[in-house]
């Protein structure tokens, strides 16, 4: 049995589905900052794109397109992604009102307990197949489909999505932002996008940057073709931290919110569980200190809500 089974043991599926899923989410995106700069996604090796076309993505919406067309293909993968996607719609419901509960029956429940438990035991499945380095049919297909839309899944992967997880705002806007001489947006960019580099209009921007003597800035900019997307930490190690914390507070307003209430060291075990499954660890590396990284989830909580809250009262 996976530590993982064993730290869902006895726990409400649906939120141990959440939970499980949002801490497969929180590697992902840790793998992610090293992934992109390299151009891959799952083992798949992006090849250098043509510039000229690679820069037009910047402005086309043809990138979430051809996103949407490939997960059309995978109905499994669509069920997933409303499942989370309800869960999110209810966690900044609870964020907004820190009152609000959400009362399920007890029929209810007992009626969607099977269907929750057997999503749980297709997610532990999927896990055992990962740890087994086996490719299940649904990745060697997705990588098909990778290599048919390259350029444009390529961008998807590679810019978009990071994009909008590391900075919350589409490329799009950051990019029209950089070409109107905003260097924190021309910064962000390279840290995501080093190609960029050569864009000519970008690559004017940064020389204007230097005519103008401005040495510190023209610095900064060049310097953060070898940084990371993440903002505020200089190791790798604490920025896959703070993202690991990023979705444990999520888990934590969200199993509050349904009633099912996870603690800050009940999220802590697993993510310690999923890298006892996968690295053979009993710890996750990333957390130092336990109680540290506890007390970041509930401050994390607690400033999503003052923030939700408050984005809602200026409507």
């Amino acid at each position: 049995m996976l530590a993982v089974e064993k730290w869902a043991q006895g726990k409400n599926p649906a939120i141990a589905y959440l939970a499980v899923n949002h801490v497969l989410s929180a590697r992902t995106h840790c793998q992610a900052l090293q992934h992109i700069k390299e151009r891959r996604v799952y083992d798949y090796q992006f090849p250098l794109p043509d510039l000229a076309s690679w820069f037009a993505m910047y402005l086309s919406n043809t990138p979430a397109l051809a996103y949407k067309r490939l997960v059309s293909q995978f109905p499994e993968l669509n069920d997933q992604i409303d499942l989370l996607g309800g869960f999110r719609m209810a966690e900044k419901a609870f964020a907004n009102d820190p009152n609000l509960t959400i009362n399920v029956s007890s029929q209810d429940l007992q009626e969607a307990w099977g269907m929750w438990q057997g999503m749980c035991t297709k997610t532990y499945e999927e896990i055992k197949e990962q740890i087994a380095k086996k490719e299940p049919e649904m990745q060697s297909t997705f990588k098909d489909a990778l290599i048919r839309d390259e350029l444009k899944l390529g961008f998807y992967f590679l810019v978009y999505f990071p994009c909008i997880v590391f900075y919350e705002v589409t490329p799009s806007n950051l990019y029209r932002k950089a070409l109107a001489g905003d260097l924190s947006a021309i910064e962000l960019l390279l840290k995501l996008d080093p190609l960029l580099l050569h864009d000519p209009a970008i690559g004017f921007q940064i020389q204007t940057v230097r005519l103008s003597g401005k040495i510190n800035n023209y610095e900064l900019v060049l310097g953060a073709v070898l940084k990371s997307p993440m903002i505020s930490y200089k190791s790798m190690k604490k920025e896959r931290r703070s993202i690991k914390s990023n979705y444990g507070a999520q888990i934590y307003v969200l199993a509050k919110a349904f009633k099912n209430p996870l603690e800050a060291p009940q999220i802590r075990d697993l993510f310690d569980a999923l890298s006892e499954d996968f690295d053979g660890t009993y710890q996750d590396d990333d957390i130092t200190s336990n109680e540290g990284f506890d007390k970041t989830i509930k401050t994390k909580a607690a400033v999503w809500q003052k923030k939700f809250q408050k984005a809602e009262k200026q409507k």
